[in-house]
């Protein structure tokens, strides 16, 4: 008899998995499928990580059961991306999936040419986003804008203040120079001055050392 997991997913707490996991169980039933466990997540279908997933994917990688079973693509992943990775790792391990509204079966020569279409679409759709962003640089290099963060974002006067302040204390600490130089945080003090070749980006102790 070939062993299944059921596995069930809903967005928030104010819905539940009993729905799907009744049609799971009734699917099983009539197949005359032995269920090796449920699996029930409350999370955002695109989050790669979810508690029960991840316990379900243990499982599969130890081979406790044969095929996972959910209603929609959509229960599993909503990435393509991250369904195609799962994919990949259930492969590996020898485990099917079906999902029962679409009939999808990975383990039929239709499923896996599913799968394979599937795989090609996203590796197109990369290809598109790539093509894009290259496009959209190259056309604001042409019209002159600058690409990146602008050179720096401090006034004349405060790199001037900053740079009396390193002169006197050249080992002075970034957290003590942000709380000198109110409304500037440390993060941005740090890009700020590698931009402008004041600081050498080492450590002594604590404090960043100054150039």
């Amino acid at each position: 008899m070939l062993r299944v997991a059921l596995y069930a997913r809903v967005s928030t707490r104010e819905q539940d998995t009993d729905n799907q996991m009744f049609r799971l169980k009734e699917f099983a039933q009539r197949r005359g499928l032995e269920v090796y466990d449920t699996y029930m997540d409350v999370c955002s279908g695109a989050k790669a990580h979810r508690p029960d997933l991840d316990r379900m994917m243990k499982d599969a990688k130890m081979h406790c059961f044969d095929k996972i079973v959910a209603i929609k693509l959509d229960r599993m992943m909503r990435s393509v991306s991250n369904l195609l990775t799962v994919c990949d790792q259930l492969k590996s391990y020898n485990v099917d999936l079906e999902f029962v509204d679409q009939q999808i079966d990975t383990s039929t020569p239709a499923g896996k040419m599913f799968f394979t279409m599937l795989s090609a679409f996203a590796e197109f759709e990369r290809e598109l986003i790539s093509e894009r962003t290259k496009d959209g640089l190259d056309r604001a290099r042409r019209e002159g804008k600058k690409i990146g963060h602008p050179k720096t974002t401090l006034s004349k006067d405060q790199i001037e203040r900053i740079k009396k302040i390193l002169e006197e204390d050249p080992q002075i600490s970034l957290r003590k120079l942000s709380a000198m130089m109110r409304g500037i945080s440390r993060n941005t003090l740090r890009r700020e001055l590698s931009d402008l070749g004041l600081w050498s980006g080492q450590e002594r102790g604590s404090s960043e050392v100054y150039k």
